[in-house]
């Protein structure tokens, strides 16, 4: 996410006038029902946490509203991306362990949406919540389902029994001592898995039908609206409940704390990826209402508009706190008890600049509005304050040039008239010192070099500021000036009048360069997974019509229901990984990767089984210590009966009477193997214990790091 930001704020694409026009329509795409998530929507109000994991295939490729919705949703996409996921599978399932194939062919061709996981505690006074499950499938029978359930669950509790309940499409079985459930409809793919303490067939109704409309909660309305396809990954908490579930842990100082920040009030706090409206955007929302530390922070009012000089590149927001607020904070969080003498001292300081100017801090928060605009547009680079008690401003302004012997003038450029005024602040403050050193006169002298030189005028009691005055005579002329909220609400969407702060830029082509970074994604996938892929088969961008012009955006704003942080962005951070010169050379890492990485992996899944291995071992070598222990010799009588106490089909071993060591033959554990392989856990004597080494004839990449010798 940094990368992109980086990458697109630093480069010189933004940099020309365009004649094309600056606003673009809200799009609204449609969405396939079965292919979206659905679990979210059905959540009753005591669900304390939410988790939705989305497939590669969902987050890469499924159509989700945002700017590549309308390529992703023809079926000659579609079907590049099917033949990618069975390239997959040809040409790596076989380094999967054989009892995964099943499983693993389930995952790749039959999920149409993102695993969904809910956690719901319906009882206050119980800390044993039921656990949800849900997703869609495609192309498959419930049958097939079921017998695929139970072969898995078979493989690793042989005792494992799923039974129908009443020749519905509901099964019931056991995990541990907690019941659970599985309901699955054919005919839209869609599957819940609901088991824990207290898990019922009415509740496992509940959910399938969908959460009651009288009790939809503000949590399922965000969820919709920011990803009404529920393919991107995110989550959910609900603070305030988990609080009055476990409050009874928390200690009386923390307890207090929590109830002063209001933290027992945030009902849920929300993060993940948003697609909707075409633009994408990774999100932070806490819900709560507006009490505690959501006092602290600046509450936008009065949000005021002003005109632009066409395109803009850029546009930075910030809201100022009121004078009230920063005393609420000041109060509050106790601040002047929390000064230092260091930290007095200064404020002593600036308190004396303070009289000797005629104003304060609370005087500009009162004379001025709270937001603050910086553009950078067709014009230049400009700021705007909008004059809130004239009355105020003036005599801030008048004690202002008094205090650093301003004399500001008005002068005249293309028609324009503009106010001119400069000053040294750093001179200032050093005379302002009560000492001054011998050699001060030569000090002002330097410190005169450097100036502020501020132009303005003032419009509709907005003030537009600049540091060069052709910038202001510029915007002041601009044949086409246009409303800064339309082209945040068409260009850059978000809560821009009720953000704290808020930065939006204008990148031109990017839509473009995005959709052929895009393309250059899927042949890159083609060829990982070996299938050709046919690129002419899609659409060019003029053809799918994209806008000229794309956004990245970042805002913290706040609503009477939430505060929200949100990085916007086009699609996705794809930008990173791949750039317009370095389609080959991407190409070429993925092969150097798919090189490396599949004889990597087929090491790990060896590994893995010689881990099992020693693992199975380990009760062995505990009663193989005990006797060790009590003797000075080893022989057959040292090591009798250990076959008959210690009984593991699964381990193929011998035990040497002479040194104690144990030797596990390795043939049959896999085929990479041969008869002669073997692992040996030799044992060395310490003072009081026996520490097992471990090593073996094959070779070191399928042991464990902490057994390699």
């Amino acid at each position: 996410m940094l990368a992109l930001v980086i990458v697109v704020f630093i480069s010189g694409c933004d940099n020309e006038n365009q004649n094309t026009a600056v606003l673009r329509d809200s799009p609204s795409y449609e969405l396939e029902t079965l292919k979206t998530a659905w679990l979210s929507q059905h959540l009753p109000p005591e669900t304390v946490a939410y988790f939705n994991l989305p497939t590669p295939w969902n987050y890469l490729f499924d159509a989700k509203a945002d700017a590549l919705h309308k390529v992703q949703e023809l079926p000659a996409h579609q079907q590049q991306v099917e033949q990618i996921k069975q390239g997959f599978k040809s040409s790596y399932f076989e380094y999967l362990p054989s009892q995964y194939h099943s499983l693993g062919s389930l995952l790749v061709e039959n999920t149409a949406t993102s695993i969904e996981l809910a956690v719901i505690n319906y009882s206050p006074s119980a800390l044993l919540p039921t656990v949800a499950v849900g997703t869609r499938l495609k192309n498959i029978k419930a049958d097939q389902l079921i017998a695929e359930i139970k072969a898995l669950m078979t493989a690793i509790d042989p005792s494992f029994l799923l039974e129908q309940i009443d020749n519905k499409n509901i099964w019931s079985f056991k995990t541990g001592q907690f019941p659970a459930l599985i309901q699955f409809d054919e005919t839209t793919g869609q599957l819940l898995v609901y088991g824990g303490m207290g898990a019922k067939q009415e509740k496992l109704a509940a959910l399938w039908n969908g959460a009651d409309a009288n009790q939809s909660s503000a949590i399922l309305k965000l969820n919709q609206q920011a990803d009404p396809s529920g393919l991107n990954m995110k989550m959910w908490l609900a603070p305030a409940r988990m609080y009055q579930l476990g409050g009874a842990f928390v200690p009386p100082e923390q307890k207090q704390l929590i109830t002063e920040l209001g933290l027992d009030q945030l009902t849920h706090i929300w993060a993940g990826f948003e697609s909707n409206l075409g633009q994408s955007a990774f999100a932070v929302h806490a819900m709560m209402p507006e009490t505690g530390w959501r006092k602290m922070l600046p509450t936008p009012q009065d949000w005021f508009d002003v005109n632009i000089a066409g395109q803009p590149r850029s546009v930075f927001q910030l809201t100022l706190p009121t004078s009230e607020q920063v005393k609420h904070i000041i109060e509050t969080l106790k601040l002047e008890e929390k000064l230092t003498d260091s930290d007095r001292k200064q404020m002593a300081v600036w308190k004396k600049m303070g009289e000797d100017l005629g104003f304060d801090f609370y005087d500009l928060l009162d004379a001025y509005y709270q937001q603050v605009f910086m553009v950078k547009d067709d014009s230049g680079s400009w700021i705007a304050m909008k004059t809130k008690n004239k009355a105020l401003r003036d005599r801030i302004d008048e004690s202002f040039y008094d205090y650093f012997k301003i004399d500001a003038s008005s002068q005249n450029l293309e028609g324009v008239e503009i106010m001119q005024a400069h000053f040294s602040i750093y001179r200032k403050l050093f005379e302002q010192q009560t000492e001054l050193p011998a050699d001060a006169k030569e000090i002002q002298k330097f410190l005169n070099v450097f100036k502020d030189h501020v132009y303005w005028f003032e419009e509709n009691d907005v003030t537009y500021m600049s540091r060069v005055p052709q910038v202001l005579a510029m915007k002041k002329n601009h044949n086409k000036p246009i409303k800064l909220s339309q082209w945040l609400e068409s260009n850059q969407g978000g809560d821009w009048d009720g953000a704290m702060f808020a930065y939006g830029k204008d990148v031109k082509d990017l839509p473009q360069d995005m959709y052929h970074y895009y393309l250059q994604i899927i042949q890159a996938m083609g060829d990982l997974a070996q299938v050709e892929v046919d690129l002419f088969a899609l659409p060019t961008a003029d053809q799918l019509n994209l806008p000229e012009h794309g956004r990245l955006n970042l805002s913290l704003s706040a609503d009477a229901e939430k505060v929200s942080f949100k990085f916007g962005y086009e699609y996705s951070l794809l930008e990173p990984l791949v750039s317009a010169e370095g389609g080959i050379t991407t190409l070429a890492v993925i092969g150097v990767l798919a090189a490396t990485a599949i004889p990597a992996y087929k090491d790990y899944t060896i590994r893995a089984k010689v881990i099992e291995q020693l693992s199975l071992a380990s009760g062995l070598k505990v009663i193989l210590s005990e006797r060790m222990m009590v003797v000075d010799e080893f022989d057959a009588e040292t090591f009798a009966g250990v076959e008959d106490e210690f009984y593991q089909p699964e381990l193929d071993y011998y035990i040497d009477q002479e040194t104690g060591m144990i030797v596990i033959n390795m043939g049959a554990v896999d085929d990479s193997f041969s008869e002669d392989d073997e692992l040996y856990l030799e044992p060395l004597f310490e003072t009081g214990y026996i520490n097992w080494i471990c090593y073996a004839t094959f070779k070191d990449a399928y042991l464990p790091s902490s057994c390699k010798y």
